[in-house]
């Protein structure tokens, strides 16, 4: 059962997140959790939520950080673990998501959607993780990981190659550190469809993709941050999960 004092006083750090993210920072303060978020080229998204959660009265901390950079990713964590003596919680949200139309693929396309989506949460996963496995010593509470990941990684369209390839590394490697860190740590994935059409998508392409969602619209970050909350203090017995929040994507629709 979920109780709102299940995080009072727990660390939780996000990477990212300008949209949802911020939602999610904003809902784990309302909890009580202290929280710290990332940030690399969004400095103002994020500054202007842990603004927020002060003036709330909660406790929050902003860092900047590049993780593609294992050394960075490796401070952001300890900042966040010094600030509020310890780590319970990383929520790894920061993705980039570009299209890449196979004919004008180039080499760095794959070389910066691996870097973004893949070298990115896997740097931070593992500083994160060996100061919850430490932690879990000293006290035996469990701590937990959480990735987001894509629907499409499992049945991909086209366009996107190289970051479904990252995508799709994200989830082997969720499947790989809820082995290696349980019982310390468990670890699972989100995997939504689209949540807010990019910027530059046009009406067209929305409703391309909205012709083959099932439930015929797009999701918000709360169907996102709902089932992050479980899996932060909701339940005890869940990990190596892959999560789809996708309105049925996964299904297609019948032609």
């Amino acid at each position: 059962m979920m109780t709102t004092n299940d995080l009072k006083g727990r660390v939780v750090l996000i990477t990212g997140g300008r949209r949802v993210g911020s939602e999610l920072a904003l809902l784990l303060a309302e909890r009580q959790a202290k929280v710290v978020m990332t940030y690399h080229t969004s400095r103002h998204a994020i500054e202007t939520t842990i603004a927020a959660i002060h003036d709330r009265g909660g406790e929050g901390l902003a860092v900047s950080a590049d993780l593609t950079n294992a050394a960075q990713a490796a401070r952001a964590v300890d900042q966040a673990s010094q600030a509020f003596g310890g780590l319970d919680s990383l929520v790894n949200m920061a993705s980039v998501y570009r299209r890449t139309p196979f004919d004008s693929l180039q080499p760095g396309d794959f070389d910066d959607m691996i870097a973004a989506n893949l070298a990115g949460p896997y740097h931070t996963a593992v500083a994160a993780a060996r100061i919850m496995v430490h932690g879990y010593r000293e006290d035996a509470r469990q701590r937990t990981i959480v990735n987001i990941g894509d629907w499409a990684s499992e049945r991909p369209y086209k366009d996107y190659l190289p970051y479904l390839i990252a995508k799709g590394g994200l989830a082997t490697m969720t499947l790989a550190l809820a082995k290696e860190l349980a019982p310390a740590v468990a670890v699972s994935m989100i995997q939504p469809a689209m949540i807010d059409p990019p910027p530059e998508f046009s009406d067209d392409d929305k409703r391309a993709v909205l012709d083959q969602t099932p439930l015929g619209r797009f999701g918000s970050a709360g169907d996102v941050n709902r089932l992050v909350l479980y899996l932060l203090e909701g339940t005890r017995f869940v990990t190596g999960s892959c999560f789809r929040v996708d309105g049925g994507r996964f299904l297609g629709v019948d032609s």
